[in-house]
C-alpha cells in the first residue's frame, strides 16, 4: 500500500473510531435515561385520547366510535381500518397528532376498526375471514348505529388494500373510498418487496413454524430497514433532552412502533403468496371466499393518498389503484413524508388532514 493510500486508510479508521465512540456515548445514554426516567413512559398513557366508545366486538376485534365535536355533524359515516399488525392508534397518538380528533372537529362521524391482538387459535383466521368476516361485520354494525346507508370507508398502509378490495366486492355498501398509503401492486421498487420475493423467501415454512407470525420478529424486521434509524432517533433524543414537547412526541411514537401485534398466521402466508410474491390483485387473479376481485368494479369516490418517500408503501405500489378503478370522480394526493410521518407527523395536520377532511365532508352530505 502506497504512503498516502495507508494515510487515507489510517484516518478512516480514526474517524470510525471516533464515530464508534460518540455512539457509544449517546447509546449509553439514552440507555440510562429511558430506564430511569418517567418520561419515556408518557406514551402508554397518553396515545389514543380521543373520546371514544366501543360499539361492537367479536372476539378480539372490537369497533369504536368518535362523535362530532362541532353542533352541525356530516350524516355519512367514516369507517377507519388500519393495518393487521399496527396498533389502531396511529391515527390517534397524541391529542394534537391526532387525525380522528381532527377529522371529528370537522363534523364528521368517525369509526375505527381495532383488531386487537390475535390468540394462537388466531393463526387458522384467513386472510378471507377478516375481509368477509370481521370487515364485514364492522361495515354491518357502523350502517345499524347510523341508519345513514352506505359508509365511507379510509384505509391506511394494509388497511388501504382491505378497503379497496371491499369496495370491489360490496360497492352497493360503500359510498366513498380512501385508500390512506395502502399497497396496491406489490410488485415495486420497495424493500418489501424485495424481502419477499419466492426465490428466498418460504412463508409457508415460518407460519408452519410459528403459527402467527410473533410481533418481535416483524418488528425488527421494520428496524431493519434502516439498521441504524435507532441510534439516529436515540441521536435527536439525546440533541433535545431539553424540549419536552419533543420528547413527549418521542415518547409516544416509540410505544407504537414497539406495540406491534403477531400477524395471524394463515392470513400472513396468503398475503404474501398471493400479493407480494404473485402480485394477483393488480393482474385480476385474486380471490376471496372463491369471489374474484376485479378493481375496475369500484366505482364510487375515490381518494388515493401516496408519498414519494414511502418505502413500506411505495408511492407508485399505492397511486396504481386511481388507473385500475372505474370511478369517474378519483383524486390522486401526492405528499412528501415518511409511511407514518405522513399521518402522525409533526407536518401531518397541514399537509395531510385538511385536503382529507375537505374531501370527506364534501362526499358526507
Amino acid at each position: 500500500m502506497s504512503e498516502p493510500a495507508q494515510a487515507y486508510a489510517q484516518l478512516l479508521e480514526a474517524w470510525a473510531n471516533l464515530w464508534r465512540a460518540g455512539f457509544d456515548a449517546v447509546w449509553e445514554n439514552y440507555q440510562l435515561w429511558s430506564c430511569s426516567t418517567p418520561a419515556y413512559f408518557l406514551g402508554q398513557s397518553q396515545v389514543g385520547q380521543t373520546p371514544a366508545e366501543e360499539i361492537w366486538r367479536a372476539g378480539r376485534v372490537r369497533l369504536i366510535r368518535y362523535r362530532p365535536t362541532t353542533p352541525q355533524q356530516h350524516p355519512r359515516p367514516v369507517l377507519c381500518v388500519p393495518s393487521l399488525i399496527n396498533r389502531y392508534y396511529i391515527l390517534d397518538l397524541l391529542p394534537e397528532r391526532s387525525l380522528v380528533k381532527y377529522l371529528v372537529s370537522r363534523g364528521l362521524n368517525v369509526y375505527m376498526l381495532d383488531w386487537g391482538r390475535p390468540a394462537p387459535a388466531d393463526a387458522a383466521t384467513t386472510l378471507d375471514e377478516h375481509l368477509t368476516g370481521y370487515l364485514a361485520q364492522a361495515v354491518a354494525a357502523v350502517q345499524a348505529d347510523t341508519q345513514a346507508g352506505p359508509v365511507s370507508l379510509l384505509g391506511y398502509c394494509m388497511g388501504g388494500m382491505f378497503v379497496a378490495v371491499y369496495a370491489s366486492l360490496f360497492g352497493a355498501q360503500v359510498a366513498n373510498l380512501v385508500n390512506l398509503a395502502g399497497p396496491i401492486g406489490y410488485h415495486d421498487e420497495g424493500i418489501f418487496s424485495l424481502l419477499t420475493r419466492a426465490e428466498w423467501f418460504d412463508p409457508d415454512r415460518l407460519v408452519d413454524t410459528y403459527g402467527n407470525v410473533p410481533a418481535e420478529l416483524l418488528c425488527w424486521t421494520f428496524q431493519m430497514i434502516r439498521p441504524t434509524s435507532h441510534l439516529l432517533r436515540a441521536l435527536a433524543l439525546y440533541e433535545r433532552m431539553g424540549d419536552s414537547d419533543y420528547i413527549r412526541s418521542f415518547a409516544a411514537m416509540q410505544t407504537w412502533i414497539f406495540d406491534q401485534v403477531d400477524f395471524p398466521g394463515e392470513a400472513f402466508r396468503r398475503y404474501v403468496k398471493a400479493l407480494y410474491q404473485q402480485d394477483q390483485l393488480v393482474n385480476d387473479r385474486f380471490t376471496v371466499d372463491g369471489r374474484p376481485v376485479h378493481l375496475r368494479d369500484v366505482t364510487c369516490p375515490l381518494l388515493t393518498i401516496a408519498s414519494e418517500h414511502d418505502e413500506t408503501a411505495p408511492c407508485r405500489s399505492v397511486a396504481v389503484l386511481n388507473d385500475l378503478v372505474s370511478s369517474r370522480d378519483k383524486t390522486l394526493l401526492t405528499l412528501k413524508g415518511p409511511h407514518v410521518g405522513m399521518v402522525a407527523g409533526s407536518k401531518a395536520p397541514v399537509h395531510l388532514w385538511p385536503p382529507l377532511a375537505n374531501w370527506l365532508v364534501a362526499r358526507s352530505g
